[in-house]
């Protein structure tokens, strides 16, 4: 079969914009959750908090056996009604969350949007493998992440501030409609790409898969990406507003204005959103002109486990903002880092395996993020959490300091 000539540069951003676009409609949803919920769980028909701490893990743990599900999805139908589907169900969701009261319900629904999540994000990764080379792999890594995390924006910023207004059901209806504009992009301007080109990175040697998986190369970049994603997308994400609250009370006053604590932390939040679309690619561009991508991830790690251990300190409301203010640049940085090292590993033969062995450890990471933080809030306190994701950080950068450079980088069947 005759493959099609390679999309010029400008096309292939396209498609990684309009994926990314499509997706950060569908997560807005989900993002404010993780503000909103941890101070609004009454409202939601919850009994206790540690029900927070489930729910905000329970889509995570789902994709975890629904991930190369999808992934085998993907090499038989093609990618553009997979994706509408999910964004049917990101609808179906929304609209449960609006209506949902008590922990079976809300868990039942958390499962839900964990299948959809699953299709909208190997759908993104395989795009962006599809359209990047080795000039541009880290940018458009960090072009995707930046895009589809202005969901994320909306999701936590905006929902903070309308569930601190309206309450938690009017904040959920804005989902709703977020959803159903995904629904629309995706089937007025998605282009129905092959399912062959899904499978265009299998490798046919037989053995070439169980060389990769005992790689050294493998077990360490994928082991930092679930450590990444356990620390800022699982625990730092689910936790902040309960943060917050453990250092200002009820509402916290900065600049002469009293916010509550769910809008105060999704505030916090967005500004990482806000900035991704500028700084993430800034990031993947550095990475990919880069002879020294170990010790610079390391370095934030460093900073990263520094500032963690620093947050379990009391503080005012103008050093607390500082400090979360680097908290959030450093997560740029190591998000963004991990990605591009995860898409460079992938761009040799396996990719479907790398993929799907990357979306397992990320998604592993973000569901163990919330239980073990909230499990560790409740037996010692806010900053005994703090200071243990300071900790994992910090082995993370030990180990990257004694060997900053990958093992067999330029061969990633290599072990």
């Amino acid at each position: 079969m005759t493959q099609a000539p390679p999309p010029t540069e400008k096309a292939a951003r396209g498609q990684v914009l309009l994926i990314a676009a499509i997706t950060a409609a569908c997560v807005a949803a989900d993002a404010m959750l993780y503000v909103v919920l941890p101070v609004h769980w009454q409202e939601a028909g919850l009994s206790s908090l540690w029900q927070v701490g489930i729910l905000l893990s329970l889509n995570r743990l789902v994709r975890l056996p629904i991930n190369p599900a999808a992934g085998w999805c993907f090499s038989k139908v093609s990618s553009k009604t997979l994706i509408l589907l999910a964004c049917l169900l990101a609808i179906g969701v929304s609209c449960g969350y609006v209506l949902a009261s008590g922990f079976a319900l809300w868990a039942g629904l958390r499962a839900a949007w964990g299948v959809a999540w699953s299709f909208l994000k190997l759908g993104g990764l395989f795009t962006v493998m599809d359209a990047a080379d080795d000039s541009n792999r880290g940018r458009f890594m960090g072009l995707y992440t930046g895009t589809y995390r202005l969901g994320s924006l909306a999701g936590m910023l905006g929902g903070g501030i309308a569930a601190d207004i309206w309450g938690l059901r009017t904040a959920c209806a804005c989902g709703i409609a977020l959803a159903l504009m995904a629904f629309a992009l995706a089937a007025l301007r998605l282009r129905r790409a092959s399912p062959v080109q899904k499978r265009a990175g299998k490798a046919r040697q037989p053995s070439a898969w169980k060389e990769l998986v005992r790689s050294a190369r493998f077990i360490r970049i994928i082991g930092s990406c679930l450590m990444v994603t356990l620390v800022i997308e699982g625990f730092l994400a689910a936790t902040l507003s309960a943060y917050v609250q453990f250092q200002a009370g009820s509402a916290i006053t900065f600049a002469g204005l009293t916010i509550g604590c769910a809008a105060a932390a999704g505030a916090v939040q967005s500004l990482r959103w806000s900035w991704n679309p500028v700084l993430s690619p800034m990031i993947g561009r550095i990475f990919d002109g880069s002879s020294h991508r170990g010790r610079l991830f390391a370095a934030c790690c460093w900073c990263s486990a520094l500032l963690f251990f620093a947050s379990a300190l009391r503080m005012p409301a103008a050093p607390l903002f500082i400090l979360l203010l680097g908290i959030e640049l450093c997560s740029t940085a190591l998000i963004t880092l991990g990605d591009a090292l995860a898409a460079d590993l992938a761009s040799g033969t396996q990719t479907v395996l790398v993929i799907t062995a990357y979306t397992f450890a990320c998604d592993l990471g973000a569901a163990l993020g919330p239980m073990g933080g909230y499990a560790v809030i409740n037996l010692l306190g806010v900053p005994a959490a703090y200071a243990a994701a300071g900790a994992l950080l910090a082995a993370m950068a030990l180990a990257w300091t004694l060997r900053p450079e990958d093992p067999g980088a330029a061969s990633p069947a290599t072990p």
